[in-house]
């Protein structure tokens, strides 16, 4: 459990300077920009909006990013939790497996639908944490072959 614990302490330290680097990023390519006199060349509007939304995106990158590193650290500590309750199962009477056998389907249950959530997880927020992103460079494309 101590292990568990300096993991997860672990994580959030590392959450917490990937958030803040993604955080000053942002604020460095939006803040500063939005002050400033107002573009009015397309080149760099397109820009600005491009920096800002990658900017953007990053933020939501490490927001899945820890999202994930906790999922994953929840599902190791239901491993070990599942390893020490076989090692209790060996020690048992083996008249009373059968009273045990749901506790051990449904950590079973519990490690599968954790790695299958995980993996959903992860491909889902790396896919919508980009897709604002590519819209914008879809509708540049049409924009400037409209131009020529």
């Amino acid at each position: 459990m101590v292990k568990v614990l300096q993991q997860y302490l672990d994580v959030c330290q590392r959450a917490q300077q990937r958030w803040m680097a993604a955080q000053a990023d942002y604020l460095r390519h939006f803040y500063p920009r939005a002050v400033a006199d107002v573009p009015f060349n397309p080149q760099q509007i397109s820009q600005r909006l491009e920096d800002t939304l990658q900017s953007g995106a990053a933020m939501m990158q490490v927001s899945a990013d820890i999202n994930h590193e906790l999922l994953v650290l929840g599902e190791r500590w239901v491993g070990s939790q599942q390893k020490q309750w076989l090692q209790y199962l060996d020690k048992t009477p083996r008249a009373l497996a059968p009273c045990f056998m749901p506790l051990d389907a449904g950590l079973s249950g519990c490690m599968i639908a954790s790695r299958a959530s995980r993996q959903i997880h992860h491909f889902a927020s790396t896919q919508l944490s980009t897709a604002p992103l590519n819209a914008v460079r879809g509708a540049q494309r049409v924009y400037r072959r409209s131009m020529k």
